[in-house]
């Protein structure tokens, strides 16, 4: 792959490394590591993966992912797209969210970066990086692997064998298949390290970039290799990237099945296929792997999206035809790549982004259901992790200009952050309106203000007497009880004739969208609107949207632009987060004299299951400020200005619930 080009293009979506390197000699930011094979022709920074040990590695605890791979489900009903299919072809996306170097473990103080969010349409994300002069092994940032599963979707690491001409060397990939004999039995010591990484800092898999010319002999290696770490049957998955044919075939001079099953061995769990491919060659591809019993959808299709390729969509529609069975999956190269822009202006780069990323993934018209070009939306249907009670979002998307708790800003200015630990679900359908009459409805994230977190739905337009307007949001699966309710904070119109509803459907006719009344004591500012769901209890809930009607009796449209903050379904009360306690400095290090790098942990409370993350703040009490957040018990703030303090700075951190509840805090004194 043009791994080259793709370096390229992330540069300019890249923000700076928070903070800045300590002197000499000092603590280092723990950023997320990288490797070669062994230890032979190591480059200047090159470290070898088989002297590295996660019980001995002071950062592995930094670069963990914390957040579960969640189940999810697809309801072929629930589609937004006609012809999109449940069940079927699946979408592996690569993406470069960093480079390989100097990559911070838990976000960034920067608002742009690479915040993807379609997971809905997403099987598999492939953490892009690696290059010969740094690391060739390199695993994901914890952060993004959060959020990935926080949408039940798998993450894997990549080893990159370069081509000869981007410094490929024969020995690092006999370095990777080098074999001991250990009490009778043949081991793979790198094969080894790879699960070892895999399991430490809780990601699924790696996707093996083989593009190093060798020999037949070393490539048995590599078979062999792969083979035995199924063998071990860990949870850790493998794809190989077959960058030599274009189809999967057992026979003749392109035989390469192997590589996903070599007889009785399972060898990887998928295989991406290089660019080029044909009809001919998918025909061929679905034939061998019926012989080799093994899934067509686990043979993915190449689309490289690094540069314009006029001829993708056809090429989609060849691997996921309309209205027909898939013939395979997707495989999408480069994928940040289709909102890169330069980082200047600032204001302007969330709205190309969020502009970007929708036409891709949901077409032009921003909405999945669009019968035009349709985006991956139309090939792929929508998958939801929305499965327990309560169901709490934000519309948090893990990024923005500012920090918000409770609708009032906690953060310092600056430009921003990112932490993609931080990500809710976002809503499964962006966006699907339907308005009545002449009435109007644009849905978006707004960045300008939020509950919790960076940013809010925000809905626009316009409502004529006696219509409606209503926006799709989330596709779920809910039991309900006795005593659920709907909760919505939101800044809305103050007119008595206007209305605002939740929007529901049911497992027993998912399709049809009920409207109950919200109802609210408040008058002004973020209101609380609340409804009662008990009457349909026993049900399963599979839709939840909004909308918004004007009585007859208007005398004029209402025009609106309202601000959601919160959308929560519960029994009962959220239940509160326990306190963390004993917060520790466990290193100082002094950049300069006003400014400071913490590495800090804290013992969780006895029972953690209420605390969605912990925030790290600046003061004791009072109108604490934001400094950061991570669902872990450690944390590195590569940034802590002494600014009017005088000779110490209290530094607290907190647990804080699905809802933004917080609990009280653990302190710890920095001493200037």
């Amino acid at each position: 792959m043009d791994t080259s080009a793709s370096a390229s293009g992330a540069e300019d979506a890249q923000p700076p490394a928070a903070g800045q390197e300590p002197p000499a000699g000092l603590d280092t930011p723990p950023y997320v590591p990288y490797w070669h094979p062994g230890s032979t022709d190591l480059p200047k920074k090159g470290k070898a993966i088989t002297a590295w040990s996660a019980k001995t590695d002071p950062n592995v605890a930094f670069n963990r992912s914390c957040v579960p791979l969640r189940t999810r489900s697809q309801k072929t009903e629930l589609r937004a797209h006609g012809q999109a299919r449940a069940g079927e072809g699946r979408v592996m996306t690569c993406a470069e969210f960093w480079g390989t170097e100097q990559n911070p473990p838990q976000g960034v103080a920067d608002h742009r970066y690479y915040a993807f969010s379609h997971w809905q349409y997403v099987d598999i994300l492939v953490f892009w990086a690696g290059i010969a002069s740094g690391g060739l092994i390199c695993p994901p940032n914890g952060h993004v692997t959060d959020a990935a599963h926080r949408n039940g979707v798998k993450v894997y690491g990549s080893v990159f064998f370069p081509p000869s001409g981007d410094g490929g060397n024969p020995n690092w990939v006999k370095d990777f298949i080098q074999k001991k004999t250990v009490a009778g039995k043949d081991v793979y010591p790198v094969a080894d390290k790879l699960i070892e990484a895999a399991e430490a800092l809780g990601f699924d898999g790696w996707f093996i970039n083989y593009e190093t010319p060798t020999d037949a002999a070393t490539e048995a290696g590599l078979r062999a290799t792969l083979a035995y770490a199924q063998a071990r049957k860990t949870k850790v998955e493998f794809c190989w990237y077959e960058a030599f044919r274009r189809e999967l075939t057992d026979s003749g001079t392109q035989r390469n099945e192997f590589y996903l099953q070599d007889g009785n061995k399972r060898v990887c769990d998928s295989v991406f296929l290089d660019y080029g491919w044909n009809s001919e060659n998918i025909a061929t591809s679905v034939t061998t792997a019926t012989k080799i019993k093994r899934s067509r959808y686990e043979v993915y299709y190449g689309l490289e999206l690094v540069r314009h390729v006029p001829d993708n969509p056809r090429l989609a529609r060849l691997v996921c035809p309309a209205g027909s069975t898939h013939q395979g999956s997707l495989a999408l190269y480069a994928a940040h790549t289709v909102s890169n822009q330069p980082k200047e202006p600032k204001d302007a780069w969330l709205d190309y982004f969020y502009r970007a990323e929708a036409d891709f993934w949901t077409g032009p018209c921003h909405d999945p259901s669009d019968t035009g070009w349709r985006g991956i939306a139309g090939h792929i249907a929508e998958h939801t992790t929305v499965h327990s009670l309560p169901f709490v979002t934000h519309f948090n998307a893990g990024h923005g200009r500012a920090y918000y708790h409770g609708g009032t800003k906690v953060s310092a200015g600056g430009d921003g952050w990112a932490n993609l630990s931080l990500q809710d679900v976002l809503p499964t359908y962006r966006w699907i309106t339907r308005c009545t009459g002449n009435s109007r409805m644009f849905a978006s994230l707004c960045f300008d203000e939020a509950w919790e977190g960076g940013s809010c739905l925000r809905l626009t337009g316009a409502l004529a007497p006696g219509y409606r307007a209503t926006v799709r949001l989330y596709q779920t699966k809910l039991a309900l009880t006795d005593g659920t309710k709907v909760t919505v904070r939101a800044k809305t119109p103050s007119s008595t004739e206007y209305s605002f509803n939740a929007v529901v459907a049911f497992d027993d006719d998912p399709t049809g969208l009920t409207s109950i009344a919200l109802s609210t004591t408040d008058t002004s500012g973020w209101k609380t609107y609340t409804a009662d769901l008990s009457t349909y209890k026993d049900k399963t809930l599979v839709q939840l949207g909004l909308c918004l009607d004007l009585a007859e009796s208007a005398k004029t449209d209402l025009a609106y632009d309202i601000r959601v903050g919160q959308l929560a379904v519960h029994t009962g009360a959220v239940t509160a987060p326990g306190a963390p306690s004993s917060l520790t400095i466990d290193r100082a290090t002094t950049i300069s004299p006003t400014r400071k790098a913490l590495r800090l942990s804290w013992t969780p409370p006895a029972t953690t299951t209420a605390i969605h993350h912990y925030e790290i703040h600046r003061g004791p009490s009072g109108a604490l400020i934001h400094l950061g957040a991570t669902p872990n018990t450690v944390y590195y703030l590569a940034q802590l200005d002494k600014n009017q303090d005088t000779t110490t700075t209290t530094v607290t951190v907190t647990a804080v619930g699905a809802d933004g509840t917080h609990s009280s805090g653990a302190t710890a004194t920095v001493t200037w």
